[in-house]
């Protein structure tokens, strides 16, 4: 049985970044795990949304005993019932995630490779799925697998995703967390680029202490042509 399953037009040497606040990246160091969070807990209310056409036919479907779940039934469930790991497509910094996700001056990203993002999740024994995220617009009817689209408003991110499943299962915490080589999934560490001298020299000290010998460097948009 295959467990990780990526999209066919994702290279194995591609470079993917995670944006992160501090704590986050101290977390991600001190525990060594990477954290999934479940679909509910995004802000982003269009997540996992079914497009209008599919829900009237899955709707249809429903008042008809062909299927169980009436289509509000089926978005719950899977808000509920799947986690996601989000990583931004390659290795050009993009200032409205350093915004979003960790603030232009007191931000780190990591970047790996989806090979290294599919060695670990191997080790994990878990059922993975790693894609890209299309972005279409929710009001017209896609037939596609709501986790695998977004709303064409969160285009700028590029988004790149593992997907891990409990539909199944009755215990659903708001996240789960799996064990990570960082020596090998943390490829390289960008500093924010409007953080001071201090916080650069904070998350380089923080680095080396957890023993990540991966290169840490400012981002170059704090460089002035």
């Amino acid at each position: 049985m295959t467990l990780v399953t990526t999209d066919t037009d994702l290279n194995q040497k591609d470079a993917v970044r995670r944006y992160l606040s501090l704590p986050k990246y101290i977390d991600l160091l001190r525990s060594s795990k990477l954290y999934f969070a479940r679909v509910d807990q995004f802000r982003d209310k269009f997540e996992g949304v079914l497009p209008p056409g599919l829900r009237k036919a899955i709707d249809d479907a429903h008042s008809k005993g062909e299927v169980d779940r009436t289509s509000q039934t089926r978005l719950e469930q899977l808000r509920t019932g799947a986690y996601v790991s989000c990583w931004s497509s390659g290795v050009i910094d993009n200032m409205a995630l350093w915004q979003l996700y960790g603030t232009a001056s007191s931000g780190v990203a990591v970047t790996t490779t989806i090979d290294e993002l599919i060695h670990a999740c191997v080790n994990w024994r878990e059922k993975v799925r790693i894609h890209k995220v299309q972005y279409i617009d929710h009001f017209a009817n896609p037939d596609l697998d709501p986790l695998q689209f977004k709303h064409v408003a969160y285009r700028f991110e590029e988004e790149v995703r593992l997907v891990i499943g409990r539909d199944g299962e009755t215990q659903r915490p708001k996240g789960l967390n799996f064990p990570v080589d960082l020596k090998r999934i943390i490829q390289s560490v960008v500093v924010a680029p409007e953080a001071k001298p201090w916080f650069f020299d904070l998350v380089s000290d923080i680095t080396s202490r957890y023993d990540v010998s991966a290169p840490v460097s400012l981002s170059p948009l704090a460089q002035v042509p």
